[in-house]
């Protein structure tokens, strides 16, 4: 059973740098402070940041970039539909031509009681060492990783996965209300999904970036239930 949960969803758009940035702040913020429960907004020399109260949800427009941030979403549809309309409605203000890179990243939980027998478990499961083998570095490790570099069609994927402890796990977050519900220990699993200089029309940007983050978001979850599936879940 796979029993992990999305904890965080990144939505970034890489661009050459827009002077239009500078001409376009206060009307970015304008347009996208109060969508959702968006109410709080910065604006600096090079960056425009929309976000809640809670810092759950974050839009940010950048000099050379924009990305769309949500901790413990309500759901991956609510933030596809935002990020796809917010990176797609900006670069056209900005008329940003050409992009440079996209990617998806997300972010999995979930909790397990013990720290130490998840690491065992993962190690004995996906690394074939014995434990003569592991006596070479001076025994079994404490901690363990497992990254992967991926290709899938046309995208590229950096996947990690491992045990977590709460304090590591709050790095990755924002908001005090999510640090707050982190697991003692848990399984952390983090995709990467991204495409180098995608070949796509400025008219075409709106279908390209629902299309990447749709297909994305399955890749995932197909991914994530067939590993636990083989792995019994490391429980």
């Amino acid at each position: 059973m796979n029993d992990l949960k999305i904890w965080k969803m990144v939505w970034e758009v890489r661009y050459p740098a827009a002077s239009t940035l500078i001409d376009n702040r206060g009307k970015i913020a304008a347009k996208w402070q109060w969508m959702i429960d968006l109410s709080e907004w910065r604006i600096s020399n090079n960056q425009v940041t929309i976000h809640n109260k809670n810092n759950t949800t974050f839009l940010n427009a950048g000099f050379k970039g924009s990305s769309v941030v949500m901790e413990l979403p309500e759901n991956s549809a609510a933030f596809i539909s935002l990020a796809t309309d917010f990176s797609s409605w900006l670069l056209d203000i900005l008329n940003i031509t050409k992009i440079d890179r996209i990617g998806l990243r997300i972010i999995q939980i979930a909790k397990r009681p013990h720290f130490k027998l998840l690491t065992s478990k993962i190690r004995q499961s996906l690394f074939g060492l014995s434990d003569a083998d592991w006596q070479i570095f001076g025994g079994a490790p404490d901690d363990i990783g497992f990254p992967l570099t991926l290709t899938l069609g046309e995208k590229m994927a950096n996947f990690n996965l491992g045990p977590m402890k709460t304090e590591q796990l709050s790095n990755y977050f924002e908001a005090k209300e999510v640090k707050e519900r982190l697991p003692a220990t848990a399984l952390f699993m983090d995709f990467d999904f991204y495409r180098n200089e995608p070949d796509i029309p400025q008219i075409d940007y709106h279908k390209s970036f629902l299309d990447f983050l749709k297909t994305g978001t399955n890749q995932v979850s197909e991914i994530s239930d067939k590993f636990m599936d083989r792995y019994g879940a490391f429980k």
